[in-house]
């Protein structure tokens, strides 16, 4: 494997020997989506709220979402293919990998695309092993996956829009509108396009092309109903992300910038005096795909300076997927054949951080590879509770919020009982829910951990719901992980048909 990748640190290659590095790319990031697929669907304890989230928008199935736009709960509803919960914990892990994979070609593509270098486009390629960004890190989030999957490939788009054929603007922009609705950070590259449009010649002339005109509407056509659900919604999810942001001097927020960015101080060492050599000579098209991906980092990082937001690190995820391929653009060319260590290094740290991430699962290295595993128990026995007492499928949960996993871990994916509210803005809720679908198909409830049995303890869901009472109750004992201290539950029963 290593002799392969020092056979790419030539200057000299053929057409064929282009193509053989295409494909070995592909079957790079294949190999990458597949092992760590494998290994978080076996060691990672249970899938993150992010994944409740994202299941309980599906459902919803709505033009937004309190926290994100359309497409996470548009690309979640695979998990309602099946009701299998292995299914949907599968879903979980392989989604974010394979789409993961798709980011890291394009981050090669565009490398290629920018240097017309093989050398130069595994460089920015193998880059991305130096940063737990494209691995451990964007496990726990249902949009961030998606930008890192999509971002590389709208910049290659724009690329090939402006310099190839102007068809490109037509992809460019339907995947700019899937992922600005999978994320809002994506209007930022996406608005730094439309700067460009007005005020760069090779740029703007496409103003007269229809195919600029095509990626315009089909950006709109996506985008568009977002705003209505808005409208009609509170702003909820403006709201959301305003609530992240306190206004206070934050120096500190660089410190955010260097632990996404840091690979890249990495990489320099790497390539050391010999390597580290810049050309003189950047084309426009480098320049203008750093501008689309940079300048917003310069806007964000200026308002941070003076507010305080504590995601600002997983806001700055997304703008390190093709930042490596935008980087190596500036390389000069001669640099080529001196790449032998950075080749050597690269790909192990690969294994380094797949071996890593697997080690501290399996050694329950902090906690790690148990945490919140007990919810999977407290799933099961709720799932036995309801079919002890009731032959019917059990279709709705409530009650405290952990029960909000029940959606997850207990098949056939029961939805939850919480009505929408324009006033509290809850991130998750049932928008198709009644009290006929309750007083019909009957509850399941969670009270109060640590409560037990006591009265009062499903004041969560009998306030929205007075009229309905458990008729059937057990007290449980749950434990967030063996290490930690258990508390006593209370499960609870509203037959169908009361």
């Amino acid at each position: 494997m290593l002799s392969v990748f020092l056979s790419f640190d030539r200057a000299s290659v053929s057409s064929s020997d282009i193509e053989r590095s295409h494909r070995f790319a592909f079957l790079w990031c294949f190999i990458y989506a597949v092992a760590w697929s494998l290994v978080s669907y076996h060691l990672d304890p249970t899938v993150p709220y992010d994944a409740v989230e994202a299941l309980n928008w599906a459902s919803n199935g709505e033009w937004g979402s309190p926290n994100n736009p359309w497409f996470v709960g548009f690309f979640a509803r695979i998990l309602l293919l099946s009701e299998s919960t292995q299914f949907a914990s599968a879903f979980w892990y392989v989604g974010h990998f394979s789409v993961i994979a798709l980011g890291m070609l394009g981050c090669y593509r565009l490398a290629y695309k920018l240097t017309e270098s093989t050398s130069l486009a595994w460089l920015g390629l193998l880059t991305l092993n130096l940063s737990g960004v494209i691995n451990f890190e964007a496990i726990p989030y249902n949009d961030n996956y998606l930008l890192f999957g999509s971002w590389p490939w709208i910049l290659l788009f724009f690329v090939k829009a402006v310099y190839e054929d102007s068809k490109w603007w037509v992809p460019f922009g339907i995947l700019a509108g899937c992922s600005a609705m999978a994320k809002y950070t994506t209007f930022a590259p996406v608005g730094m396009v439309f700067i460009l449009s007005l005020t760069v010649p090779s740029v703007r002339r496409f103003w007269k092309q229809p195919y600029f005109y095509v990626g315009i509407f089909a950006f709109l056509c996506l985008v568009t109903p977002n705003f209505f659900w808005m409208f009609a919604n509170n702003f909820s999810s403006i709201k959301w992300v305003s609530g992240q942001v306190s206004a206070q001097l934050s120096p500190g927020s660089w410190l955010a910038l260097l632990s996404v960015f840091y690979p890249f101080v990495l990489l320099a060492g790497l390539l050391g005096k010999r390597g580290l050599k810049l050309t003189r000579n950047v084309p426009e098209k480098v320049l203008l795909t750093t501008f689309v991906l940079l300048a917003p980092l310069v806007i964000i990082m200026a308002w941070f300076t003076f507010h305080k937001g504590d995601r600002l690190v997983e806001w700055l995820h997304p703008f390190f997927m093709p930042a490596p391929a935008v980087l190596v653009a500036y390389l000069a060319k001669d640099v080529v054949g001196q790449l032998s260590r950075p080749f050597k290094v690269l790909p192990i740290m690969a294994v380094v951080m797949l071996s890593g991430y697997a080690s501290v699962m399996h050694f329950n290295v902090r906690n790690a590879g148990q945490s919140f595993i007990g919810i999977k128990m407290l799933s099961y026995e709720a799932e036995q509770f309801w079919y002890e007492h009731n032959e019917q499928p059990l279709k709705l949960v409530g009650g405290d919020a952990i029960s909000q996993w029940f959606t997850f871990y207990i098949a056939p994916h029961p939805e939850l009982t919480n009505q929408w509210s324009n006033e509290t803005l809850p991130n998750v809720y049932n928008r198709h829910i009644t009290a006929d679908r309750i007083e019909d198909q009957g509850v399941l409830l969670l009270g109060q951990m640590g409560a037990g049995c006591q009265e009062g303890v499903f004041s969560s869901f009998t306030n929205e719901w007075p009229q309905f009472t458990p008729e059937v109750q057990r007290e449980v004992i749950f434990q967030d992980s063996p290490q930690d201290e258990a508390k006593l539950a209370c499960l609870g029963i509203i037959p169908p048909g009361q």
